[in-house]
């Protein structure tokens, strides 16, 4: 991409963006109103600040000649901050970055921030403090010790059918799961905004899954330490009420409480549904939270990619663009990528095990289930429409990573036709 009134004599305007250092000699560049941040290094860090201080471009390319000893394409540079977004054409010619109620993620194509992630700081904070870190912690523990304690706690697929009418549990479960699916990232993006950093809710596949997804790309804005609570606090939310799904059964089971038999068995569906929501989380392979915990405390910067082309070069030959990225790739995440591709395959063994053991037999009942009403019901009845209610349901939650990895694929082919322009 070429931008026509970018010269020489151009001043970009980049005052705008943040720059903050990452690593000895990597920082971090970004547009906090669009949420994009790359990794440049120290030159691309000075450069900004040439420009800054009213350098035009040309006098920014003698200017680290000078300091460098070696000649810099400054146009070219400005050039790969317009294709990743932290400026559009207008800045980078030299106009002052525009006021932006909506700030543009792309040109002509608005960022609508997540309504929950607007939220004041001070309103949210008490949320994730120590107090409350401590607390979600303590959650967590007392579940395993429940658990240690007493196996019958443990989930089991039998979990999500709630009652004896397997449309209505189904119903029941689903509504539930998804509900608490979105307090989970509502979490996320409280976080976030405890930090200061705005949000958007998103639907993308990890896996074999499809997941709600908040975007937090602000994040890389801040230093590490403070990324933790963000990153994890879906997870804390889900630990709390796992406790609360699992201390009730625990106190039942001695026979310290009397619950009704219906509340236990809605309680054992949300063990089941938390249990396999914080077991997804630790498949860092699959880009979940715990990926982006270990990607931050081990200063990755592409570790999913690497570790991805690294296994598959054992198996075929890698295209051009892969062995460069390979290549190129930062020792850091070669580095990582050595071991942590282990816990890569051991993912998809458990992902594999978590299919055979829960989504297969639970979708098994509830097709043969439903083909049997079909058959010795009358067509068009009640019990008909209701078995073809389920196969439908069954199929939608099998094929859904498909469509969204079909619509990725489609956004990706989009996006890279728009860059060539």
């Amino acid at each position: 991409m070429t931008i026509a009134a970018l010269d020489a004599t151009s001043r970009p305007s980049v005052a705008h963006l943040l720059v903050r250092q990452e690593d000895e000699d990597e920082f971090v560049l970004g547009n906090p109103a669009t949420g994009r941040f790359v990794v440049v290094p120290e030159a691309g860090a000075r450069l900004i600040e040439l420009l800054v201080a009213g350098h035009t471009v040309a006098e920014v390319a003698d200017l680290l000649e000078q300091e460098l000893g070696e000649p810099v394409d400054v146009l070219d540079f400005v050039e790969m901050l317009v294709e990743a977004g932290l400026l559009d054409e207008r800045e980078a010619a030299g106009e002052a970055a525009a006021t932006r109620v909506e700030e543009e993620a792309e040109p002509g194509k608005k960022v609508k921030y997540w309504v929950v992630s607007k939220i004041p700081p001070w309103v949210v904070k008490p949320l994730f403090g120590k107090a409350a870190w401590t607390f979600y912690v303590g959650c967590l523990v007392a579940t395993l010790a429940m658990f240690a304690a007493d196996h019958s706690l443990l989930p089991s697929y039998e979990d999500a059918f709630v009652v004896t009418d397997i449309m209505l549990s189904l119903v029941i479960t689903n509504v539930v799961v998804i509900g608490l699916a979105v307090v989970h990232e509502i979490w996320h993006a409280f976080a976030g905004a405890a930090a200061g950093v705005k949000a958007q809710l998103r639907l993308e596949r990890r896996g074999i899954f499809t997941v709600l997804e908040t975007d937090l790309t602000g994040l890389w804005a801040l230093p590490p330490a403070k990324r933790y609570s963000p990153f994890l606090a879906g997870m804390a939310f889900d630990s709390f009420v796992l406790f609360a799904a699992v201390a009730p059964r625990f106190a039942y089971s001695r026979g310290w409480l009397d619950l009704n038999p219906h509340v236990v068995r809605f309680l054992a569906m949300l063990v089941l549904s938390q249990v396999g929501k914080l077991a997804f989380q630790t498949m860092a392979y699959l880009r979940t939270d715990m990926y982006l915990v270990m990607a931050t405390a081990t200063g990755c910067k592409n570790l999913h990619q690497v570790t991805r082309l690294s296994l598959k070069r054992l198996i075929r030959k890698l295209t051009p663009v892969e062995q460069t990225i390979l290549r190129d790739a930062d020792a850091k995440d070669l580095r990582v990528a050595r071991w942590y591709r282990l816990l890569y395959l051991a993912g998809i063994v458990w992902m594999g095990w978590f299919a055979w053991n829960f989504i297969l037999p639970a979708a098994k009942v509830t097709i043969g289930w439903a083909a049997g009403v079909m058959v010795g019901a009358p067509i068009f009845s009640f019990y008909w429409w209701e078995g073809i209610g389920l196969v439908s349901f069954a199929f939608v939650n099998l094929t859904a990573p498909l469509f969204v990895a079909l619509r990725n694929r489609i956004r990706a082919r989009r996006a890279a036709a728009a860059v060539a322009v």
